[in-house]
């Protein structure tokens, strides 16, 4: 492998070991930490997609976590408002007053009246709005997440469904696919001077290899099959791995826009494409430019 490609893994492996760290901060919720490992990873590369993803994502946790300080800071004010000031200091007694120098005679206070209702104290309203005030505020915000927890899950439910129908699809395609090349074989078998044309088994074989690509793995039956295929066409070892890795490269570059088409790839998703292009040996240098034509169909449609 060429030591250019060789850095860019390198470079790809520090990144998402320090992205893997930032998640693992944000969810303990500590964001200085986590916002630290994001601004490792842009220093190996400032305009990496996943650390900036993952540096907006940190700085919108950090205004919320400020915001809830501010929320209870006003909280502790409202209350210390609602003790009100301190109570006024008692008189002295009246005997006190009375054996005081000078003391004059005090007059005859009439019984107490029934007792009234209490004066309301300094910044009762200013309390009484605040504690409406955060109360509305805090049903908008349950309201808010209780709705966005439902998109969540209606948009969860829908891509599981979407996969369960893209998979059902892509096994009765193949299903479909080996069950006419069993067809052709039996043909072939029973009617020696009818086989068909090498490059009709050519297509076929294309055919096939695609489809059993399409969950990123070749099975032993399945390349038993393609194996006699190849030997019914007259393929060479070489001619046969070139068909291999052309129809690896189509299922790799389905399963590269699969990932960028919610415009975000997660260090999940990129270790499976790691792992997949691995599988398929194809260089790094080659998934840096589809990836690059990708994003770049994706934006054009924009």
């Amino acid at each position: 492998m060429p030591v250019i490609a060789q850095d860019r893994d390198a470079q790809k492996k520090i990144i998402s070991e320090y992205l893997k760290a930032a998640d693992r901060f944000i969810k303990s919720s500590e964001f200085p930490r986590a916002l630290d490992e994001v601004n490792k990873a842009l220093g190996v590369e400032p305009n990496n997609m996943y650390a900036l993803a993952y540096n907006e994502r940190v700085k919108v946790a950090i205004e919320a976590a400020k915001k809830k300080e501010e929320e209870e800071r006003l909280r502790k004010l409202a209350e210390e408002q609602k003790k009100g000031p301190p109570p006024p200091k008692a008189p002295e007694p009246a005997a006190k007053a009375a054996n005081a120098p000078d003391a004059k005679p005090l007059p005859t206070q009439a019984p107490p009246s029934q007792p009234s209702s209490p004066a309301p104290l300094p910044g009762d309203d200013l309390v009484a709005k605040i504690k409406k005030d955060s109360q509305e505020s805090a049903e908008k915000k349950a309201d808010a997440r209780l709705d966005l927890l439902k998109q969540e899950f209606t948009t969860s439910q829908q891509k599981y469904q979407d996969d369960i129908a893209r998979l059902a699809a892509e096994a009765k395609n193949a299903i479909a696919a080996k069950e006419a090349a069993e067809t052709k074989l039996a043909a072939m078998s029973s009617n020696a001077a009818g086989a068909p044309p090498s490059g009709m088994l050519v297509a076929l074989l294309t055919k096939l290899f695609t489809a059993a690509w399409a969950d990123g793995t070749i099975s032993d039956d399945e390349r038993a099959l393609l194996t006699v295929l190849k030997d019914q066409a007259g393929l060479s070892d070489e001619e046969f791995r070139k068909i291999e890795g052309e129809s690896g490269a189509s299922s790799y570059i389905v399963n590269l826009r699969e990932v960028w088409k919610d415009g975000v790839v997660t260090p999940e998703e990129a270790e499976k494409l790691e792992a997949l292009r691995k599988i398929l040996k194809i260089s790094a240098e080659e998934h840096f430019r589809l990836e690059a034509q990708i994003r770049k169909e994706m934006q054009s449609k924009k």
